[in-house]
């Protein structure tokens, strides 16, 4: 049986949440998720945990490569760009 991949929880609330992002961090809702999948329109800096800030030292996610990690409950994520605007979004499964 194929397993289907929905936007939306039971109750109609959203899976996922887009950042608008700059060259400055930008921060995510408290995520409830043990996976998450990660898409970025540019490349984008990214950083996890209960206050994670993006630096230019943080992991690199590619533009346009979906990434799907493990993740810890609770946590957020943090992503920059290098310069310019960008959106990152995170998908909880």
């Amino acid at each position: 049986m194929d397993k289907k991949l929905s936007l939306y929880d039971i109750a109609g609330s959203a899976k996922f949440q887009t950042l608008a992002t700059s060259a400055t961090s930008s921060q995510s809702t408290m995520i409830n998720a043990d996976r998450i999948v990660l898409i970025a329109n540019e490349a984008h800096f990214v950083a996890f945990g209960t206050n994670p800030t993006a630096t230019t030292t943080s992991f690199v996610l590619p533009a346009g490569l979906p990434l799907q990690i493990a993740f810890s409950k609770g946590h957020k994520v943090a992503a920059r760009t290098h310069n310019g605007s960008g959106h990152l979004t995170i998908l909880s499964l």
